[in-house]
């Protein structure tokens, strides 16, 4: 008995159509209560929306499905910073944030409380996470997109330019809106036998890359950040080129 689907012949709430899903059918004919196999099969990361804005009752409702996300220790710490207005994404974007956030209409912040004892697993990082994972889904299944942001200005920064509590660590920024027409079906980079290890690691198969300079990137990051954002501003152009080069797509 085969237990999961194939996303291009098994599953039947959203339509495909040439190699390419159409969420965007979803926005006339919502589907809360699709499988949660098809909505995690034809969910798609999106950096691009439809003009027609995500009305704030909506929204609304979403977050109230969403908080029903798991959290370390039941705790349920989340504050949600909601944002409509297009001179906060242009200072976010001014500041060195993604650059398609400058073109979005609607995001959150997602902050969760810091005050734990478990500062080794970071668990305000887990329960935040796994709120944004399950927005994504549901937001889906009523065909609205989003994208789960972490190329922000530093913590502190956002704190004191939202004035926000200090025990409330910004963890991500996601973007959402309405999907576009369509988005390709994007398979998965590996196969599950590539990543499934047994009782022990078994790195013997491992290969990383040499050409991410991923020490020097940091180290760049690092002091980029640190440059107040009047000099931010003035470098944001030059600064385009290095940021990574999945921000000029609309998928996965």
């Amino acid at each position: 008995m085969k237990i999961f689907k194939n996303i291009a012949e098994e599953q039947n709430s959203v339509p495909i159509e040439n190699g390419m899903i159409l969420p965007s059918a979803l926005i006339k004919d919502p589907n809360p209560d699709m499988s949660l196999q098809d909505a995690i099969l034809t969910r798609r990361t999106v950096r691009a929306y439809e003009s027609k804005i995500v009305p704030f009752k909506v929204f609304e409702d979403l977050i109230q499905i969403s908080m029903n996300s798991p959290t370390a220790c039941n705790e349920q710490r989340w504050r949600i910073l909601y944002l409509d207005n297009p001179e906060v994404f242009e200072e976010l974007y001014q500041r060195g944030s993604a650059a398609f956030i400058k073109k979005s209409k609607q995001a959150f912040i997602i902050l969760y409380n810091n005050h734990t004892d478990n500062s080794e697993y970071k668990d305000h990082i887990q329960s935040a996470a796994a709120f944004i994972n399950t927005f994504s889904l549901v937001a889906h299944s009523l065909g609205i997109g989003s994208c789960w942001v972490g190329h922000l200005p530093n913590k502190k920064e956002l704190q004191r330019f939202f004035n926000v509590h200090k025990y409330y660590e910004p963890v991500a920024l996601v973007t959402f809106g309405y999907y576009r027409k369509k988005v390709k079906i994007k398979p998965r980079k590996k196969d599950p036998q590539n990543i499934i290890d047994k009782n022990t690691f078994d790195g013997s198969g491992l290969i990383f890359s040499k050409s991410k300079n991923v020490f020097v990137r940091r180290i760049v990051r690092k002091l980029y950040y640190l440059l107040p954002p009047f000099l931010r501003r003035k470098l944001r152009k030059k600064s385009l080129p290095f940021e990574k080069k999945f921000y000029n797509e609309l998928y996965d």
